[in-house]
């Protein structure tokens, strides 16, 4: 009863309630675990491991605009002054062209990457024809054998990005204007760039080609079946 009492006493009107300090009070923290080990920090505002073994909130989002199948576009993963990686693992030393979702080698004619210039000069073996003053370039059978397989593929792409070597080097006329004959509008850029924005672009959606040169030319190898056979037994 008078624990019943000094509980009214404190509500009832014209008699002070006596506080408690807050530092009397200590709440005591339970943490529930069903294992033994502590719980890893998680970023996930929904508190969800982070471990990757479990879903987080992110993954409760679809994206509507995905594709229903994995692309398989090709992927540039890195470049070297003489190779050039794809993401698959693939490492390519010599210059190739990427059209379509395929990897071509392009054995392009000889380019001087120290003094090519836009009048042509350097040039000459794509164009087949010799820079003189006054005299003005033409689209020859030169370049349409050089870039033929721009013209003879089905779907041609939007735009070819030209990786000329480690700096940029603007090709002549005659090339310039046989690709814009088929609709295709042409980028130069060191070989670098040209990469990574290939892949910008193709991550975009976009009819994106690619010729790329490395930086410094490297010796080619060519084997014959028999040595290829050979070398892939691990037979020297």
């Amino acid at each position: 009863m008078k624990a019943i009492q000094a509980l009214r006493g404190v509500a009832r009107p014209g008699r002070m309630a006596t506080s408690v300090p807050r530092h009397a009070v200590k709440p005591v923290m339970a943490r529930f675990s069903t294992s033994a080990l502590s719980r890893m920090p998680s970023d996930d505002p929904g508190g969800k491991p982070n471990t990757g073994q479990h879903r987080t909130v992110y993954d409760d989002f679809y994206n509507i605009l995905a594709p229903a199948t994995p692309s398989t576009s090709i992927v540039i993963a890195s470049t070297s002054p003489t190779t050039i990686t794809l993401q698959d693992g693939l490492v390519l030393s010599e210059p190739v062209v990427i059209l379509n979702n395929q990897v071509f080698l392009f054995d392009h004619p000889q380019l001087n990457q120290d003094y090519a210039t836009p009048s042509g000069i350097g040039w000459e073996a794509w164009i087949d024809q010799q820079v003189k003053a006054g005299k003005k370039l033409e689209v020859t059978q030169k370049v349409k054998d050089v870039l033929g397989i721009f013209e003879v593929v089905d779907e041609r792409p939007e735009i070819i990005l030209f990786g000329t070597g480690k700096r940029v080097l603007p090709p002549p006329t005659p090339i310039r204007q046989y690709l814009n004959e088929l609709g295709i509008q042409l980028d130069v850029q060191s070989t670098h760039d040209a990469a990574s924005t290939f892949n910008m672009l193709s991550e975009e959606g976009r009819k994106v080609a690619a010729i790329l040169i490395p930086a410094e030319p490297s010796e080619k190898v060519r084997y014959t079946p028999q040595q290829l056979e050979r070398l892939l037994a691990g037979k020297h």
